[in-house]
């Protein structure tokens, strides 16, 4: 029940944003929805009916390309967008957002669409259009990359300076980066955590301070020099992103000369912030 909560939830967010930001804008949004935006304002033909008939159509090529089980991840949002579209054309009767400006419009359509598309892909769905394409694609073994993607992003920019004008594209352009940017947030997460790799020759001051000073829990993995064939260990520990700033600079006081690789930790399951050295492990 909770995750057709949040599916619906997330095609309620792109649908009112559509009629709401974009439309009433002359701006475009990203995957086919741009598209129906700018047939629209060339031929003035009903988006939501257009996304539909589109939807549907890859729909059943998906189902005969690959199957109803790797489909139907799609079937909700592809159906449910451009109906919740269709019965909120008139949302700007109710909600007056002409005095708004535009640099901040595109900031909350964007936020707001993106947000939308986060809801459904935590919850393993998509929003169809050309990600489904491009799953055709891909089962078929014609294209792997998500080049074809971003290539169809850019025309559609393009199609927008022609169709609207130059500025309008600008923002439009704005919108999509920041739709695709939360669209990978909302696959891999935001970085709460930092994970430490570290080689010091005060490995005991190390421990002691990420140990005792820190409260955090470390492991030590046993290492060979690629060039020197020396035998050395990497000290490796995972803190919060609010502590990184004062673990890297309390082990360049430790050691002056030590080496520190630090990467981005989406998630950190069982992390021990209140251990012993008797955990540690060597």
């Amino acid at each position: 029940m909770k995750k057709l909560v949040n599916i619906i939830i997330g095609c309620i967010l792109i649908g009112i944003s559509f009629n709401l930001f974009i439309i009433p804008n002359d701006l475009i949004t990203n995957n086919i929805y741009g598209l129906s935006c700018l047939l629209f304002y060339k031929t003035s033909y009903n988006p939501a009916i257009f996304l539909l008939i589109i939807n549907l159509a890859i729909l059943l090529i998906s189902i005969i390309v690959t199957n109803l089980e790797n489909t139907k991840k799609y079937i909700i949002p592809s159906l449910l967008i451009p109906i919740i579209i269709y019965f909120t054309k008139d949302i700007t009767s109710y909600i007056d957002i002409s005095n708004l400006d535009m640099i901040l419009i595109t900031i909350v359509s964007g936020v707001l669409i993106g947000l939308g598309h986060g809801y459904i892909f935590k919850e393993g769905y998509s929003v169809g259009g050309i990600y489904l394409l491009q799953d055709i694609f891909n089962s078929a073994k014609v294209y792997r990359r998500k080049t074809f993607t971003y290539i169809f992003e850019m025309l559609l920019i393009v199609l927008t300076i022609y169709v609207v004008n130059f500025e309008n594209a600008l923002y439009s352009a704005i919108i999509v980066i920041i739709i695709d940017y939360m669209t990978v947030k909302s696959k891999v997460g935001i970085s709460s955590s930092k994970t430490f790799f570290i080689i010091t020759t005060k490995e005991k001051e190390v421990k002691d301070y990420i140990i005792n000073e820190l409260n955090h829990d470390l492991t030590e993995i046993n290492i060979k020099g690629g060039y020197t064939n020396q035998k050395n260990k990497i000290i490796m520990t995972a803190v919060d992103t609010k502590e990184y700033f004062k673990l890297k600079e309390g082990l360049k006081i430790i050691d002056p000369k030590v080496f520190i690789s630090i990467v981005d930790s989406y998630e950190v399951v069982n992390k021990n912030l209140t251990i012993s050295e008797n955990h540690i492990i060597k």
